[in-house]
């Protein structure tokens, strides 16, 4: 039998550098709070600092919980977010301001250009 794939949460944000260790912890600390678990960070530092990170969670609703939260955040700015349920359970809420659905069939997230 294979194994459950649990719901995961890929994105890119980009972090304000005024504040840049400030804007990571409180990024970190809210999916700590949220119930995540990190699968996969890195950290692109070229022209803007730019955090790509790779969340899991037991249930996909934490990870637009999570979002939700980015949305109402500081220094953060949403570049990306892809939303992978294996269970196909769609959000309780809708998508936060900041990230709309792309047209096409996947289930990735992108902010409007």
């Amino acid at each position: 039998m294979p194994a459950a794939t649990a719901p995961t949460l890929r994105l890119s944000l980009r972090l304000d550098t005024a504040d840049l260790f400030g804007a990571m912890e409180w990024v970190l600390a809210n999916a700590r709070r949220t119930g995540l678990a990190p699968a996969q960070f890195s950290f692109d530092a070229n022209h803007q600092p730019v955090l790509h990170a790779t969340l899991t969670a037991g249930d996909a609703n934490l990870l637009w919980l999570f979002l939700r939260r980015l949305d109402n955040g500081f220094d953060v700015e949403l570049l990306f977010a892809d939303v992978d349920d294996p269970d196909g359970d769609a959000p309780s809420d809708p998508a936060p301001r900041a990230v709309t659905r792309r047209a096409d069939s996947d289930a990735a997230l992108a902010l409007p250009a």
